[in-house]
């Protein structure tokens, strides 16, 4: 096993539980946002007895040397950072097969869910692929997809992959070891691929200039695991904003986007570029006050988001 989080340890457990050896346990330090980290990766590897190797690179002779001695059929990886150097691939009888949360190749690179939601995609696809030159590259194993509804979160997104990952690996790996793997190409037409780059905290600021359809899909792909998305009270106070939902006004109306306009039921209901978004789950960052959040976004109706 190659990589990080937490869907790639439930993988290795659940071949390792189906009476598949795992000589070797590799990974790097956690981005973060992982539920399992080094020395939980550590542990699991002493509790099955395979060597521990932890570091960003692979190549070194050491590393290789303990890949020969291993003899190893696979490997399964998820999340290492930067490519697999074809050295290291070709120390696997049947090459490394890697767990991309992307619809390949339309969805290679970086933050791929996060991009699916913010784009309006139908569905974020998993693909497991045996790794070649290039990023996301080399011919597919496995495909599945969860539907993106308009309340489908970055968090729902998480959850089924924490199940569904673990799943295709052992599928993986059984099918391999009945020799009845089978690979298909990935096209080839540069038309078809989407370049993901990565994002970071701040780009989950919201502009309350644009569509609430927009803003909610921002809201929805910057939630947890990550650091949500946010807006300033006033200019002064940073407001996470966990949850929100499009609401419509009863009668026609004008206001500035950002401008809280009213209350339904406790919730700050926002003007934005097109509509109304009703905020359903606020956090103050780092604010002094006895009020809740909402309250606190409440507390006038000529406060500004911005």
């Amino acid at each position: 096993m190659i990589g990080r989080t937490e869907m790639l340890f439930e993988a290795a457990r659940r071949i390792h539980d189906a009476g598949h050896e795992i000589p070797i346990v590799a990974t790097c330090r956690a981005s973060g946002h992982e539920l399992k980290k080094e020395a939980d990766y550590e542990k699991w590897a002493a509790d099955v007895g395979a060597r521990f190797l932890l570091g960003s690179r692979l190549d070194q002779p050491d590393t290789i040397a303990a890949l020969q001695e291993a003899r190893c059929d696979a490997a399964i990886s998820m999340n290492w950072v930067g490519l697999i150097s074809p050295v290291v691939r070709a120390q696997f009888t049947h090459g490394i097969f890697n767990s991309h949360p992307g619809d390949l190749p339309r969805f290679k690179g970086n933050a791929c869910p996060n991009w699916a939601i913010l784009l309006g995609e139908e569905h974020v696809g998993l693909t497991i692929h045996k790794m070649s030159d290039g990023l996301d590259a080399g011919p597919v194993a496995a495909k599945s997809y969860f539907p993106i509804g308009a309340e489908t979160t970055i968090a729902d997104v998480y959850d089924w992959l924490r199940l569904e990952v673990p799943v295709q690996f052992a599928n993986l790996i059984e099918t391999m070891a009945q020799g009845n793997l089978s690979l298909a190409p990935q096209p080839t037409n540069p038309e078809l691929g989407l370049r993901c780059y990565p994002r970071r905290a701040s780009d989950g600021r919201i502009d309350w200039a644009q569509s609430a359809q927009t803003i909610s899909r921002l809201i929805r792909a910057s939630g947890r695991p990550f650091e949500g998305a946010f807006t300033m009270l006033e200019g002064d106070t940073k407001v996470l904003v966990w949850g929100a939902r499009i609401e419509r006004h009863r009668e026609p109306f004008v206001a500035v986007p950002g401008q809280v306009v009213h209350a339904a039921a406790g919730d700050p209901v926002v003007a934005t570029g097109d509509g109304l978004l009703r905020l359903t789950d606020l956090e103050l960052e780092g604010a002094v006050t006895t009020k809740s959040a909402k309250q606190f976004v409440l507390s006038s109706l000529r406060n500004r988001l911005i």
